[in-house]
């Protein structure tokens, strides 16, 4: 549709994705709209959040994809296949973001750029500082997402989250220092894809030296939780909250930057230790697993 403020041709919805403005002739109030033009900003749509390029009919056939991907993790899991499980669980949501950025043709005409600084410079990123935390902590990061070292909190909690996301989006900014991507929209997806990068990286070299000493066969019960937060909500975290932080930096030189971005950026550093700091608390305190998990899709939402 071509919006009625400023004229721009944009995905046809109730909100314009460029300026904002609701789709009301004689109206010229702002509204709250989300990434996806037919959704309020306050709608809990995870997909059509991280899709924005993709109509009703392809937003379907990712969740059913997603769904499915998940399942077969589970799968492993019950089957005793841990290390696939969890090789599965790692690049689950990643090659679906590799799916739907060739679906959308966001890249246009440079895919090579888009996809190395994207999703290669954050794997890149999460190799380098997941293995620094590493040789900094030792083993106590690297037992599962759920340990229960409470000397862990400040460090893994508060300081290596808020590192990360100042880390993450530099890639998805260099595209924009080299220009040719101006909307807002094209940080968010950028973000995002760096912050899947990362996660690749991140959860390999967490768990590799649990991929090389597992035993072939695996008791399941002990990994389902773990497998639900490595292959949906943490990939969904760094994905989330670097694409709103890209998103929030990427006209920072503009006025209405301003307080808004801000917010933006201080509600996904947040979010991030939240998911990581309340996990750990919780697990201290012998919380239930069931719960953890659902405190994890609270604080990524």
């Amino acid at each position: 549709m071509r919006c009625i403020s400023c004229t721009m041709d944009v995905p046809d919805g109730m909100f314009c994705t460029r300026c904002g403005r609701k789709q009301i002739e004689g109206s010229s109030r702002y509204a709250h709209y989300s990434a996806h033009p037919g959704e309020h900003v306050f709608h809990p749509g995870v997909l059509t959040t991280l899709f924005p390029h993709l109509g009703h009919e392809k937003l379907h056939e990712f969740r059913w994809a997603m769904l499915t991907g998940v399942a077969c993790v589970l799968l492993l899991d019950v089957a005793g296949l841990i290390t696939a499980a969890l090789l599965a669980a790692a690049f689950l949501v990643p090659i679906l973001y590799l799916i739907y950025l060739y679906e959308a043709q966001v890249y246009k005409d440079e895919p090579a750029p888009v996809l190395g600084f994207t999703l290669g410079g954050g794997a890149v990123l999460g190799i380098v500082v997941t293995i620094i935390v590493k040789a900094t902590t030792g083993d106590i990061a690297f037992r599962t997402f759920f340990s229960d070292d409470t000397s862990t909190v400040l460090w893994l909690g508060l300081l290596v989250p808020l590192v990360q996301e100042v880390l993450k989006p530099i890639p998805a900014l260099a595209i924009r220092l080299r220009g040719g991507f101006p909307e807002r929209v094209d940080g968010l997806v950028f973000g995002v894809a760096a912050g899947l990068g990362f996660s690749v990286s991140e959860c390999v070299v967490r768990f590799s030296a649990v991929l090389s000493s597992l035993p072939e066969h695996s008791e399941p019960a002990n990994w389902v939780y773990t497998l639900v937060t490595v292959s949906v909500l943490l990939p969904l975290l760094h994905g989330s909250a670097t694409g709103a932080i890209v998103c929030a930096l990427w006209r920072i030189g503009e006025v209405s930057f301003r307080l808004r971005g801000l917010a933006v950026i201080g509600l996904a550093l947040a979010a991030h230790v939240a998911f990581i700091t309340g996990s750990q608390l919780l697990n201290d305190r012998s919380f239930s697993q069931l719960l953890i998990l659902s405190w994890q899709a609270l604080s990524k939402r």
